[in-house]
């Protein structure tokens, strides 16, 4: 255990290194410019699923102002918002109150500058805002600029320089989680631990075709008192380069590794999903019965586009990947219309004991929202208590935690082009904010109780 305490130490010194810092900067959030104006943001530094108030003040009456937000990627890209307003009579804006007339969002919506966030202009097209350092915080600058200023203008830097600005930092990973790099055998990921000897919930967080790792989930559940295991399936360190021909024992590992893991609690673990990763989520459940809880985000009924292998035993794809039945399209490919709709090639889920959550986009054009009604249409009478559907109108595949900026296309380096995830900024951000509570409700409900409750960070 010296390694771990150890390493815990570090990481925990640095995080807390970097707040100190970033603590000394936020100063300037609540400092008047020369002019006597001031902005406002409570609380200074926040979770990514947490609200924040933006207010300006020491404007004239009816002063028109632009509120102009962005963040830099990790690696360099810039994703920004504005919105253009005009002073209430006692010379303030506040982003919970005042109504913004144009932008990137428009009317009353307090975390409007941070979701209707896209690409700056000049960028190439297919970028997505990921977090892929966790134990850094999102740093989001605001800037309070004089008049009213498209976004186009504001990011080449076409307009007077701002008259009051601040950074806002935000956390997937809260201080007190361990993150712990895993190379348990094959088994590749990230482990996320709650501060505490537990034991805690267990998870299992899966992305989907983009390969590689995704961290920033793990870390926000693990933020909200939950062991998550982020797990890769291809395309990570020495895992395999594709997807293809998938290992069914690799993800027995996995759920053994975390449900006999000293911090997490017994009597069954869950999984939370997206896209490929809820699919492979759903089958992973009818052969592992630790498996109680699954959220699927998106994911198909069914195994896509290669088989999966279990030891001499082979389970057949029911689609293959063909680009020629989908649609290409301007922004991209729309793979919505090349699925299967043959019911008895769907996972046999209702057969276990498993709870499921489908979260679901209506204006999902990766995969037809129709698929998963015809899904729950398979569980029989006195298991339809045990699949709960919900559908977004308007929203698209990648739904992802609160506030996450819309990304509506992305490139996909599998495909070397973009793929369409559909949904409007406005339904997919109350899509997000909606279904957070919802995953963080179902999970506490069906893996913590009849456990001890101590220490629980929920948001319900």
């Amino acid at each position: 255990m010296y390694w771990y305490n150890k390493y815990y130490m570090y990481m925990y010194i640095s995080q807390f290194l970097i707040m100190i810092s970033l603590t000394l900067q936020n100063r300037c959030l609540n400092t008047r410019s020369m002019e006597g104006m001031k902005l406002s943001v409570h609380p200074h530094e926040v979770m990514v699923d947490e609200r924040v108030s933006v207010q300006v003040s020491g404007l004239a009456a009816n002063q028109r102002v632009t509120v102009y937000s962005s963040i830099k990627s990790g690696k360099g890209e810039v994703f920004a918002s504005c919105g253009c307003y005009q002073a209430e009579k006692d010379g303030t804006v506040d982003l919970e109150r005042t109504p913004a007339l144009s932008g990137t969002y428009t009317g009353t919506d307090g975390m409007g500058f941070i979701w209707s966030m896209r690409p700056a202009p000049g960028q190439r097209s297919g970028l997505r805002l990921v977090q892929t350092d966790v134990t850094k915080p999102q740093l989001v600058n605001i800037s309070i600029h004089s008049g009213h200023h498209s976004l186009s203008d504001l990011c080449k830097g076409h307009s007077n320089p701002p008259l009051v600005t601040g950074v806002l930092p935000r956390w997937y990973k809260s201080c007190d989680v361990s993150r712990i790099p895993v190379t348990s055998g094959r088994l590749r990921g990230t482990l996320f631990l709650p501060k505490g000897p537990g034991p805690f919930p267990g998870l299992i967080d899966m992305y989907g075709t983009g390969g590689g790792i995704m961290e920033y989930r793990a870390a926000l559940l693990a933020s909200r008192g939950f062991a998550v295991l982020a797990l890769p399936f291809f395309g990570y360190q020495d895992l395999q380069k594709s997807f293809s021909d998938l290992d069914l024992n690799y993800f027995k590992e996995a759920v053994t590794f975390l449900d006999t893991h000293t911090h997490v609690q017994s009597g069954g673990l869950g999984i939370i999903a997206i896209s490929k990763g809820a699919e492979l989520g759903q089958f992973i459940a009818i052969h592992c019965p630790v498996i109680k809880a699954i959220v699927s985000i998106n994911g198909m009924p069914y195994l896509s586009f290669s088989p999966i292998h279990d030891g001499h035993i082979t389970y057949p794809n029911a689609i293959e990947l063909d680009l020629a039945l989908y649609d290409h399209t301007e922004e991209g490919i729309c793979s919505k219309t090349g699925h299967c709709f043959d019911t008895s090639k769907f996972f046999k889920v209702w057969e276990s004991d498993v709870k499921i959550l489908s979260i679901i986009g209506s204006d999902d054009m990766n995969v037809h929202p129709d698929l998963h009604q015809l899904q729950v249409g398979c569980f029989p009478a006195h298991k339809q208590n045990n699949i709960e559907l919900v559908v977004y109108e308007g929203a698209g595949h990648l739904i992802e935690p609160p506030f996450s900026p819309h990304c509506r296309a992305s490139y996909i380096k599998m495909l070397g082009t973009n793929l369409v995830w559909g949904g409007n900024p406005v339904d997919h951000a109350y899509a997000q904010e909606d279904s957070w509570r919802r995953i963080l409700h179902f999970l506490n409900k069906h893996l913590r109780e009849g456990h001890r409750k101590e220490g629980i960070k929920s948001l319900l």
